[in-house]
Order: structure tokens, then sequence, then C-alpha cells
């Protein structure tokens, strides 16, 4: 056991250093007004509000963000307009009819945090007073503005986005963010999410309804997988930050936050109902049901809409003016999947700078061959309830997730391919199954009180797997358990002051983890050993972070802030003692960010972070010869960004809407932990000095409301390894290959037109590229077997939506429209990605 490390000067007086500096600095520079602006308006029992003039959509967005307020109005009516913004101390209401005014809207306030905007054309009511809407879109949509109105790298994924493709797996709705790839999307339903470059032992942090999900999965020669559940009918959104976190949900998580958002009251209901049940069901053509366990005779030729592949879901929900309730059921099942029929389906070992080329299979399967492993049965619960009383509002969220799913086994399936010098075809293994449960509680007060925005959460969540890919390799139960327990507090303070509006944030936030698996002897006649494929350790993370944002005037904007984090990790069973550590840091961030024309943003920002060593790091031995190094020490980040957002309505025509986000990064990360060599042919986790992701992403978004452009793209221009003065991918060779490089280049195009009366036809195709792998796929000296080729490719995805009337729509989509055989990048194995697939989707509120 090691004794508690502390290096340098003690990181509790740093922590209180930085804090003073950015508080003083602020407070020297805005004192004289600040003793002013209080004497003027004596307890501030306002709230502060500065919204500059900008689109009518990004400034209700902005109003959405500062006050939690729901607001409805008609999607057309916002088009092209522009607010005029508002600024000083007032209510919520006043606020909002200050922001619309000149619009031709009108506020009606329904409720407690609750409004509808309403063309004053038709804001003459019905005969018995009521309102009467059209088409409405509620103002949480709104927040994809946010990303192009927030300077960092971040960026959201719709409701309308997910629906496009009625989607059968989660993976699939990250093919829309830059940056962002779900790795190992076909070995399984769990989500594995690489962002820039950083993915597995807990660099990215992944939520739902902000509760984490603490899991994992040895994967043989292949490493290890994060792994994260959710059914997709309940998405509503993803939020993505990418990069340390300065806020909440960041703790020690360096890659970035991704915060999966489930349906709320708003996304259930018709329009002008204030109860009611939503109902979807659908179904998917290329599924077929799994064979039985042991089956290596597959079955070819594609599938129809047999009836192998279907989901359903209900949902009831309830609005009151003090209180929302939700409930929803879910069951969706799908067969093994058909390959593609077109395509390269062979490539030369020369790649792998081999010295006996020759022609090999790109993937174990074949064209037109059905895919082993691929099925799932899942069923989710979930429900929802928010009291709002006065300033306050408390939210709770409760879901049970259970998965019967087939598994791939990404090193035996490696040794399916012909020429192998062991060869084990590949077979139906037995099905593994996954349960999650979560409880979660938020609250948040916001008085008229420019000093008071409070917001806190506590929440538990649950992940037990029995894993048939681990009991075929290891024995044993193939059981893994994790229990993950959180919660935070964040207060948010306003103060208007002569030299500008200083928005202070101060916030604490703690997690513990704790993971428990098979821990399995092996007695031989000359030795007796031991080894878990999973974690059996405790984790506990516990962080105070500080921003302070100082809004100069309308063009100028700095922003400065810490995060002190502390980490502890104790053994349990066998590894109790072998890494048990604990280390604490300070992170340091700082931003300016320019607006030198109307609806743009010129930003840098250089953040710090910090991610300690991993449950799997510390309390896994064993399996793959791996042993505990006490003396690893936590990653460390600084990375640079500089970027530009740009949005703009009218630009080209009236009702048009443009949005640009680009942001160039330079990541570095110091004493970055990999899979090294150790005595006695084993391995174990050690630090190198340095990994580096360079590169670029651009995102653009135009929309006539007639017809509209997506596109992003993410470009590496450096990604390097270096150690003992070294630098070259040799150095990560014994990290499983490098699993974890992204490709160069890759992307999306998105375009599409709404069609007839009230646009209730939409059509559309997506083009999603990618590139070569980044380092190419020589296999370097160290590494145990090569990566995995894939080709360049360009897939099709058409998607259309017909709404039927106000309350019902059709949803329909054909993924990989030209059949095309193909291998998607960060694939750890050789497997083939689906072929042409139909889905269809009809969704009925009432």
């Amino acid at each position: 056991m090691t004794a508690p490390h502390f290096s340098g000067q003690r990181p509790a007086s740093r922590a209180k250093g930085w804090f003073l500096l950015t508080t003083i600095l602020c407070c020297l520079a805005t004192a004289p007004a600040l003793r002013a602006e209080t004497e003027a308006r004596p307890g501030m029992a306002e709230s502060r509000f500065d919204i500059p003039a900008q689109p009518l959509p990004s400034a209700l967005a902005a109003f959405i963000k500062a006050t939690g307020w729901q607001l409805s109005y008609p999607s057309s009516a916002a088009q092209g307009k522009m607010s005029p913004g508002v600024r000083g101390a007032m209510s919520p209401a006043e606020a909002l009819e200050r922001l619309v005014a000149g619009s031709g809207l009108a506020v009606h306030q329904g409720g407690a945090n609750a409004a509808a905007l309403v063309e004053q054309s038709r804001d003459q009511g019905a005969a018995d007073g009521s309102v009467m809407l059209g088409t409405i879109v509620l103002g949480s949509a709104q927040m994809a503005d946010a990303a192009f109105t927030t300077p960092g790298s971040v960026n959201v994924i719709t409701t309308e986005q997910i629906d496009r493709f009625t989607t059968g797996t989660v993976s699939d709705v990250f093919k829309s963010a830059p940056g962002v790839i779900s790795a190992g999307n076909r070995v399984g339903p769990s989500v594995d999410l690489n962002i820039r470059g950083l993915q597995g032992q807990s660099r990215v942090s992944v939520t739902v309804d902000g509760a984490r999900q603490t899991s994992g999965s040895y994967r043989g020669y292949r490493g290890s997988r994060n792994e994260t559940y959710i059914d997709p009918d309940f998405i509503a959104g993803v939020d993505i930050s990418k990069g340390p976190s300065s806020g909440a949900g960041g703790v020690g998580a360096m890659g970035g936050v991704v915060n999966m958002t489930t349906i709320n009251a708003e996304d259930v209901l018709a329009p002008g109902k204030d109860q009611g049940f939503r109902l979807r069901f659908g179904t998917a053509s290329n599924s077929v049901g799994a064979p039985a366990t042991g089956t290596e005779a597959g079955r070819s030729g594609g599938s129809g809409f047999n009836g192998d592949a279907w989901n359903g879901s209900v949902a009831w929900a309830m609005k009151r003016e003090n209180f929302d309730l939700v409930l929803g059921a879910s069951r969706r099942r799908s067969g093994n999947y058909f390959t593609g029929s077109h395509g390269q389906e062979n490539y030369n070992t020369t790649v792998h700078g081999t010295r006996l080329p020759r022609d090999r299979p790109i993937s174990v399967y074949g064209k037109d061959s059905e895919v082993f492993n691929t099925s799932q049965d899942v069923a989710t619960y979930l429900g929802k309830a928010t009291w709002t009383w006065g300033d306050h509002s408390l939210r709770l969220n409760v879901s049970h997730y259970r998965n019967v799913y087939g598994e791939t086994d990404e090193t035996m399936l490696n040794f399916g391919l012909p020429g192998s010098i062991i060869y084990i075809p590949p077979s139906e293994f037995i099905h593994s199954k996954t349960t999650t449960k979560s409880v979660g509680l938020s609250y948040s007060y916001t008085p008229d009180n420019e000093l008071i925005d409070l917001r806190a959460s506590l929440w538990a969540t649950e992940v037990d797997t029995t894993s048939g890919v681990i009991r075929s390799q290891l024995g044993g139960t193939g059981e893994t358990s994790n229990r993950t327990f959180g919660g935070d507090i964040t207060n948010t303070s306003h103060i208007s002051t002569g030299a500008g509006l200083w928005t202070m944030s101060n916030g604490i936030e703690a997690v513990l983890e704790r993971g428990r698996s098979d821990q399995i002897t092996l007695v031989y006649p000359w030795a007796t050993s031991y080894l878990s494929a999973n974690p059996n350790a405790n984790r506990r993370l516990a962080s105070f972070f500080h921003k302070s944002k100082l809004e100069i005037n309308d063009w100028l904007t700095v922003s400065g802030g810490f995060r002190y984090d502390y980490y502890s990790l104790e053994g349990k069973g066998l590894t109790a003692g072998l890494g048990d550590q604990s280390r604490n840091q300070l992170s340091r961030n700082f931003g300016i960010t320019l607006a030198p024309l109307e609806g743009m943003q010129i930003f840098a920002t250089y953040t710090e972070g910090w991610r300690p060593p991993s449950l799997r790091e510390q309390g896994a031995f064993g399996a793959g010869s791996i042993t505990i190094n006490p003396d690893l020490e936590p990653e460390r980040a600084k990375n640079i960004e500089l970027g530009v957002n740009y949005a703009r309505d009218g630009l080209l025509r009236d009702d048009d809407q443009m949005r640009v986000k680009f942001v160039l990064f330079r990541n570095d990360y110091e004493d970055y932990i990999i899979r090294k060599r150790a005595p006695l042919s084993t391995y174990t986790w050690g630090n190198i000095e340095k990994a580096a992701f360079r590169g670029a992403e651009l995102t653009l978004n135009y929309d006539t409301g007639a017809f509209f452009v997506e596109g992003n793209v993410t470009h590496y221009s450096k990604v390097e390894m270096c150690d003992a003065g070294t630098c070259g991918f040799t150095t990560g060779a014994t990290d499983y290959g490098i699993v974890n490089m992204p490709p160069r280049t890759s992307g999306s195009l998105t375009g599409g037109a709404r069609m007839l009366e009230d646009h209730r036809l939409t059509l559309g195709l997506r083009a999603w590229h990618t590139g070569q792998r980044y380092s190419g796929y020589v296999m370097p000296a160290g590494a145990v077997n090569p990566p995995t080729y894939y080709t360049k490719s360009t897939i099709l995805d058409l998607f259309g939506s017909y709404r039927v009337n106000e309350t019902s729509s059709l949803d329909f989509s054909v993924e990989n429209l030209t059949d095309r055989f193909y291998i998607e990048p960060l694939s750890a194995t050789p497997q083939a990605a689906p072929g042409r697939t139909a889905r269809v989707n009809f969704t009925m509120k009432f």
C-alpha cells in the first residue's frame, strides 16, 4: 500500500490562492460601481439579465438557459426575426416581453416558469377564452442554438436529429457530432465514446439524466470498453462538452462530458393537452432471430421485414401548474444483422508492414452474411416527477433497463480469419445480460436575487452484467457489478458592476464508484495464480470548482477559474493494498471572447484537466497478464482552443438561419497512461511523458424552413505519443495496438426538404464519411496484433417523416442505402457493419 501522495506546494493553499486571485481581480475592477449599484437597488430583489441583440431563436434559448422556463411558440413565427435583447434587473416575465418586442409575438404566461408565445394576429382567442396555437416548438429544443452561442467546444444533438433515423442502436446517434465516434459500435448494445482521441478508462464521463454509469468490460487482446446503456426510444437529446469541464459532472474526466437526457412531459403531450399518452411502434428489415448457442453455419441473403426486429413504447404524462409526471415503458427486439453486398472485400497485408504480404479478408464475415452475436432484447421502464413551488423546483428520475443480447468476442473473432495460426470459426455465443437501475433527485432554487441561482443533485446507479464473453474466455460466472453514487451543488451569482456583468459560479461535486467481479484462483502443479477480468475496488472522487466571467461590454468577455480535485482508490479482496493510493490536483482555466460583429463570437480558451487512475487500472489484475502498478500517476491535460461562432438569421433571405462553429484544438496530455511491458512476460499500467492530439472541427447548419443543410467535419493534423525523449507510435504499441486511434478525417453532410402544406412531409439524405486511420495500419514494434483494417467509406442514409396530423407522424429511414460492405472506424475486430436496413416508426399522441 502506498501512502497518500502530495507533490509540490500544498494544493489546498494553491486552490485558495487561485480563488482569491480570480475573485480579487474582478472585485478590484468593479468595487466602486458595485457599491453604487447595491445602494441604488437595496436587496436586489429582481433578476439580472444581459442578453444582447441577436436572432430571436438564439435570444429565447439564452432566456431559457438563464431562467429554466419552458416556452412554446409557433415554429414559423421566430424564423428570420431579431430580438432587441434585454439588459438590466427585472422579473423574468418582463424580460421575456422585452425580448419579443417588435416580433409580432405576444406572451401568455401559463403558470409558474412557463409561457406560450402567440402570433398577435391570432391572439384573439376562442369563444371560451382559450388560445389557439399552430404547430409549436418547445423552447427546450431551441437549445441547439446554444452550441453556436457558447464560446467553447460544445455540441447538441436534438430530438429531431435523433428521430430522423429511428435508430436501432444508441451509437448511431453520434454520427452528427464532430469529434465524437462511438468505438466498437457493433460488438454489443453499449456505448463507448471516443472524443478527440480520448477513450476508455473513464476519460469521458457519460451520464443519463445527470447520473453517471461507471461500467466496463475486459476485451482480451483488444483491451477494455467503457460501457453505457440506454434505450434509444426514450432519448430526447444529447449535450456534449469536449475537454476538461469546469462545472458539475466533470470530476475525474478530462476527455469530455456527455449527458443524454430522456423524455419529459413536453415530449409526450399533444399540443394543447395537459395529460395524455404517446404510443410509438416500429419495425426494421435486415434482421433474423439468433440461432442456437454454438451455431457456426451462418445464414446469407439478407432479410426483409420478417418481424424479427420490432420496437414499441408507451408513455403517459400529466402536467399541472405545479406538478409534472411522466411514466414510460418500452420493449425492443432485434436479431442478428446481415452485412452489405458491395465494396472491397480483401486487402493486402503490406499495410501492416509484414515481410510476407498476402491478400486477406477485411472481415471474418463475407458479403451478404449473417453476423453472429448481434441480437438484443431490451425492456425499459421510466418515471419522472417534477414539483415546483414558489422559486423552488424538485425533480425525481427513476429508470430500469434490462437487455439480453449477443456480444462479440473481439479477441476470438480475430482467430476466425482464414490463415490464422490458430483458426477458431465464428459462432453464436451464450448471450450476455445487463441490468441497470438509476434514481436521481435534482433541485433548483432561483429566487429574484442576483446572488442566488442554486442547483443541486443526488443520484445512484447500478449496472449488473453477466458476460457470455468473459465466461467463455476465463470461466467463472462472468458477473460484474458496479455501483456509482454522486452529487453536486452549484450556485451562480450575477453582479452588475461599472466594469460589466460579473457572473461567478462556485460548486462542489463528489462521486463514489464500487466495482466487483469474479476473483478466480487457478491452481497448477507448479504454481497458483489469481486473476480478475474486471475491477474489485472502490474509487472516491471529490472536487471544488470556481469560475468567474466578466462581460466588460457588448464585444469583450474574459473568464477565469480553477478546479481542485481529490481522488483515492482502495482495492478489495485479492487486490486489497496492491494499488491503493490517493492524489490531488489543482487545474486552471482562462478564456477570452470577442464579438466584433452581430451574431459572431471569436474565442480562445486554455483549460487544464486531470484524470486519476480508473477502477480497472488499479483494481483488476491477472487477465491478460496485467499486474498492478502502485506508482501509477494521474494524467494531466493542457488544452488550447481557438474558435469562431456565427449565428445569423436573414442572411440570404428573410426566413433563413445560418449557424457556424469552427474550432482549432491543441490537446496535450502529460503522464498519459498506457499498458506497458513488465518483468516475467507480464504487463502493467504505466505513464508516458505525453500524448498529443491536434486538429480542427467545423459545424455548419443552414435552414430556410423549406430546406436545410447540416454538415460537420473533423480533421486531425497531428497525433503522437512521446516517452523518454522519443516520439512515435511505437511508444504506445503495447497499449493493445493503440485501438483508440481515430481516422484522420471524418464527417457527415445532411440535406433535406420540407414539403406540402405546413411542411408536413420531410425527405432527406445523409452522407457519413470516414477516412483511413490516422497512423495507418502498420503494426508498430511491441504490438501483439495489428490494427483493424478499414477502408475509406462514404455511407448514404435516406430518411423521411410525414406528419399525418398534429398528433401523429410516420418516420422512415433506409440506412446504408447502397448496401456497402465495410468496417466502421475504431472497430476493435474484423466485423463488418450492417448492410441496407430499412426502418419505420409510427408515433401517436392522444
